[in-house]
């Protein structure tokens, strides 16, 4: 019997919890949304693994070689897109390009952003991110193991298992986080002050702005190099070789251009014993890369207080974007929220862009440099520009207090207005379009002839119709003397008659 009432008991609080959403059943998900998370874990590896698949086998057809180790260079690729540092023969390459980096976080947090919606309840947001956390983790334990078993065929080393789980982790994690937040910030931005709310949209323009002053630094270094650079694509001797430096070029693009964003908010970018500042730069030995040749020779000179206006312009337009989106205290705090999490970012991205280089030594963009550098430039600059807009903002308002107050102690009278003069207006007077005033007003009266019987025909001339119909009789006003009557007469829209007998017009 208590068994029986005890079976009843936890049935009804499967039940109760089934209803409420807080029991078991309610975390496990439903088959749709189970492939939904398996789409978020494993689909950005997938198409990644297919592709590099597909490129180092022509690679090593192209480059007559056999395809033994096929499967460790596709393991060491995709550690290489998370920038885990490979090691090859002895030689570490922890360079490498952010073009694949940023297609992998592009494609992880399109589908976070896709597998969310703002209805979504935190557990779900949770799973979404542990999707796709997990699903990497799961191909870089495969990675590594592939590595370990292909190191005895060819001269590829285990990278360093710790810093390979954290570079996965972290990359996978920072593109969920972005794609999920994306979908989920009209919901979660109610809960942020209005200051945080409105620092994101004037940071992105700032930082855009810093990415796009690097970008143009290194193409205005190109043009100018660009003897230095074609010697460079000359040393690939053959359509393969041109190719194959013109292709990495393009992947290490970013890469120079933080380099170039860096120097101009007045950091350092170090490439083995060369080291390029708007202060001053140290020659040495580059790689034979032709992007690099884009590293200017020699020292800055005088060019160092003209590129030092690139800071300080971004400073203004942070400052001038913040100052318009809010005004008073909160405007400062929109500009250092977004100098800071630019500052953030710029750390991160001088961090990421250097490692070790083998035999060239180390290239290093002193990134804590880098982002105090721009949090001082953008904070600065941007809280000076935000209080002068502020004042001029307060001072329109006052103007316009003034001018309001103004026009209602003083209003504007009708007598204070300008209006034609007018001579005599006649009272209950229909009104006179203009233009078409008459010089003279008669007043005239329709006096029926005596002798025409009432009920007679009228004639049919013209002249006997006139004398029946009209008897008109011309006034002067009593009040005006016939020479102003003439004048105003001349002049005015409505003039008087002179005074004189009057007979009835025929």
């Amino acid at each position: 019997m208590v068994d029986r009432v005890q079976r009843r008991a936890a049935r009804g609080d499967e039940r109760r919890s089934a209803e409420t959403g807080r029991g078991p059943q309610a975390r496990v998900p439903d088959p749709d949304e189970a492939w939904a998370l398996l789409a978020v874990a494993f689909r950005p590896a997938a198409v990644t693994i297919v592709l590099l698949s597909a490129l180092i086998v022509v690679t090593l057809v192209a480059a007559n070689s056999d395809l033994t180790g096929t499967f460790g260079a596709i393991a060491a690729s995709w550690l290489a897109i998370h920038q885990v540092p490979v090691t090859v023969d002895g030689t570490v390459l922890g360079v490498l390009p952010l073009i694949p980096t940023a297609g992998m976080v592009w494609a992880v947090a399109r589908g976070c952003a896709g597998a969310v919606d703002v209805a979504s309840s935190r557990r779900r947001v949770l799973r979404v991110v542990g999707a796709a956390v997990g699903g990497p983790l799961v191909i870089t334990a495969i990675s590594l193991a592939v590595i370990a078993d292909a190191s005895a065929v060819i001269a590829l080393w285990p990278p360093n298992t710790l810093a390979a789980f954290g570079w996965v982790l972290f990359v996978h994690l920072l593109a969920a986080g972005l794609g999920v937040a994306v979908t989920m910030w009209p919901t979660w931005s109610a809960d942020l002050p209005a200051w945080a709310r409105n620092a994101v949209r004037p940071g992105l323009r700032a930082f855009t702005a810093i990415i796009g002053a690097g970008a143009a630094l290194v193409t205005v270094s190109l043009l100018v190099e660009w003897s230095t650079v074609g010697g460079l694509l000359e040393r690939g001797d053959g359509v393969v070789g041109l190719l194959g430096l013109t292709v990495l070029s393009v992947l290490y693009l970013p890469n120079v251009v933080i380099g170039a964003a860096a120097a101009a908010m007045g950091g350092t970018a170090d490439i083995g014993n060369v080291s390029v500042s708007v202060f001053g730069n140290v020659g040495g030995s580059l790689p034979p890369l032709p992007v690099l040749g884009a590293v200017p020779d020699g020292a800055a000179g005088g060019a160092w207080p003209a590129l030092l206006t690139i800071p300080l312009l971004i400073g203004v337009m942070l400052g001038r974007d913040s100052g318009r989106r809010v005004a008073g205290q909160e405007a400062l705090f929109t500009v250092l929220a977004a100098a800071a999490g630019v500052g953030v970012v710029a750390a991160i991205l001088g961090l990421v862009a250097g490692g070790e280089l083998g035999a060239f030594g180390t290239v290093r963009i002193t990134w804590w440099v880098f982002g105090g550098l721009t949090f001082a430039w953008l904070g600065f600059v941007g809280v000076i520009t935000a209080v002068v807009i502020a004042w001029f903002r307060g001072r329109g308002a006052d103007d316009d207090a003034d001018e309001a107050s103004t026009d209602e102690e003083e209003p504007h009278l009708p007598g204070e207005e300008e209006v034609p003069a007018i001579a005599a207006p006649v009272p209950d007077a229909s009104p006179i379009p203009a233009g078409k005033a008459p010089g003279r007003v008669i007043d005239a009266e329709l006096v029926e002839d005596p002798e025409t019987p009432a009920g007679a025909a009228a004639p049919e001339d013209d002249e006997a119709q006139a004398e029946v119909v009209v008897d008109a009789e011309v006034e002067e006003d009593p009040v005006t003397t016939g020479s102003d009557a003439s004048g105003e007469a001349d002049h005015g829209a409505e003039g008087d008659l002179p005074r004189g007998s009057a007979t009835p017009s025929d």
